[in-house]
């Protein structure tokens, strides 16, 4: 999940990870997320078909200061927030297509912008 102003500043991003969790071949305490490795399970956080999950997020609207208190006029007031669900078979990272390429080890689900205002 990103937050981005109407300048395109990042001003929040954050992900999860949905998938049962094991120790790696069922010994030690070393937490494994793919399914080829699994011999036991620790927690299942993965994501159930026609479950709906809810995750809530606080992000804070960004602001400048001058002396201690809050300049009004600096205060962003509308954001874009986009929120990504990929697959990732094997592990790897969501964030870095040269490592994990796009449609080989990743592959991403459901993409959805939404924009949100404060109101003085």
């Amino acid at each position: 999940m990103t937050a981005t102003t109407k300048d395109g500043k990042e001003v929040f991003n954050a992900s999860k990870i949905y998938t049962p969790q094991s120790p790696a071949y069922g010994r030690g305490d070393r937490k494994v997320f793919h399914p080829m490795r699994k011999s036991g399970m620790i927690a299942d956080t993965s994501l159930q078909p026609g479950r709906p999950v809810e995750e809530r997020f606080e992000i804070k609207f960004p602001f400048e200061e001058k002396d201690g208190k809050i300049i009004p006029e600096s205060i962003v007031r509308e954001m874009n927030i986009t929120v990504r669900l990929w697959h990732l078979p094997a592990g790897g990272n969501h964030r870095d297509d040269k490592a994990t390429p796009v449609g080989r080890g990743k592959f991403l689900f459901h993409e959805t912008t939404e924009t949100v205002t404060v109101r003085p």
